[in-house]
C-alpha cells in the first residue's frame, strides 16, 4: 500500500513545491520553460491523441462534486451497446487515433460489453485500449488485462483519507488500493488530483504531489475542480486554473517520463486553458467521440462542458509548435 504522510525534499528551481504550486508571473513561466525542456529532453515532445467514447453515465459511487453519482435523479441514464461503441471505435480508427478511451461512470453492468468491445478493438482495428471506469476487485481488472486493454485511469483525487471519504464516502485506501492492483496486472496507470476541493491547502497539493510520486504513475493528471449542477458542492468557486497549471508542470518535471494530459476542463474554464496545458509541459489531448444524444448526459464536469474536437485539437497543438505522435501500423 501506498503512505499518506511523508515529508517533501523536492526542490525545483531552487524553490520548494509550495511556491511553485502559487507560483505567478515571471515564477511561473520559468516553471513551464522548465516543463517544456524536460519534456524535450526526454523525447516526450508529441502530442499523443485519445478518442474517447464516454459508454455509461451509470454509477454506484456518490461523489459530491460529480452529477453522476448515484443519488442524482435528475439525470437521464444511458448505457452504449458493444455495437454502437465498436461503430464510434472504427471512426476513430479511421481518423487515425491511435488510443480507444473508453470511460464511463462506475457501472458493473458494462462488464459484459467490455468483453466484446475490448477483444473486437484490438482485433479489427490494433488500437489501444485505456479504460477509466472506477473500482472494481483484482480479478476484474486482471480479467480486462488478459482481453487486451492496455491502460487504466484512477485518480486519487486527493492525498487526504479524511477528505476523500467526505467527499467519496468510501476510504482512500481502497482507491489505493485498486490502483496497486492494476499495475500489479500489467496496466500503464494514470493517476492524479483535482484542485480546488473544498477545504484544500498547499500542504494538500504537496502531499498530492508526493503521492503521485510513490505510485510512479505512467500518466499523471491535474484537473481544476468545476461546481457541478445536482450536487451538493454546487455553488462552490471553481478551482485555479493557475495551480492547476502549476501543478502539471510539476508533474513534468519529477516524472519525466509520464504522459500529462491538457484536459477540457481548462478550456471550460478559460478560453485557451488547453493550449497553457500544453505550454506547462502537457503532451496528451483527449478528443470527444461520444454520440451527441449521450454526450450532454455525461455530466461529468457540469451540464455546459467543453467538447473537444479533433480541429480545436490540432489547431492548438500547433499554436504549441508542437506535433501529433505518429500512430504505428
Amino acid at each position: 500500500m501506498y503512505a499518506l504522510v511523508a515529508e517533501p525534499t523536492e526542490r525545483i528551481l531552487g524553490r520548494p513545491l509550495p511556491e511553485l504550486i502559487d507560483a505567478a508571473g515571471e515564477l511561473q513561466q520559468e516553471l513551464f520553460a522548465q516543463a517544456r525542456r524536460i519534456r524535450q529532453q526526454h523525447q516526450m515532445d508529441q502530442v499523443r491523441l485519445r478518442g474517447v467514447i464516454e459508454i455509461s453515465n451509470y454509477c454506484q459511487k456518490n461523489c459530491n462534486y460529480c452529477a453522476m453519482r448515484a443519488t442524482n435523479q435528475n439525470l437521464d441514464r444511458y448505457r452504449l451497446s458493444a455495437a454502437e461503441i465498436l461503430e464510434i471505435a472504427a471512426e476513430i480508427h479511421r481518423l487515425g487515433i491511435g488510443t480507444l478511451f473508453l470511460q464511463a461512470g462506475q457501472d458493473p453492468e458494462c462488464n459484459a460489453i467490455l468483453e466484446t468491445v475490448i477483444p473486437e478493438a484490438k482485433r479489427h482495428f490494433g488500437l489501444q485500449i485505456l479504460l477509466c471506469l472506477g473500482e472494481y476487485d483484482r480479478a476484474t481488472y486482471h480479467r480486462w488485462r488478459a482481453l487486451g486493454a492496455d491502460s487504466y485511469i484512477l485518480k486519487f483525487e486527493t492525498s487526504e483519507p479524511e477528505r476523500y471519504r467526505q467527499i467519496a464516502y468510501t476510504p482512500l485506501t481502497r482507491r489505493l488500493q485498486c490502483i496497486r492492483w492494476l499495475q500489479e496486472a500489467g496496466f500503464q496507470v494514470g493517476t492524479g488530483n483535482i484542485v480546488g476541493l473544498p477545504g484544500q491547502t498547499l500542504d494538500t497539493l504537496v502531499r498530492d504531489i508526493l503521492l503521485t510520486q510513490e505510485i510512479q504513475p505512467n500518466f499523471a493528471s491535474s484537473s481544476p475542480f468545476i461546481p457541478n449542477e445536482n450536487t451538493p458542492f454546487s455553488q462552490l468557486e471553481s478551482g485555479s486554473v493557475r495551480r492547476t497549471l502549476n501543478m502539471m508542470a510539476i508533474f513534468r518535471i519529477l516524472l519525466p517520463q509520464a504522459l500529462v494530459p491538457t484536459v477540457s476542463a481548462l478550456e471550460k474554464l478559460e478560453t485557451g486553458g488547453q493550449l497553457a496545458g500544453l505550454n506547462a509541459g502537457a503532451n496528451v489531448i483527449t478528443i470527444n467521440f461520444t454520440p451527441p444524444q449521450c454526450r450532454s448526459k455525461y455530466v461529468i464536469y457540469s451540464e455546459g462542458r467543453f467538447v473537444v474536437s479533433l480541429d480545436h485539437a490540432r489547431t492548438i497543438i500547433n499554436q504549441a509548435g508542437m506535433t501529433v505522435q505518429p500512430v504505428a501500423i
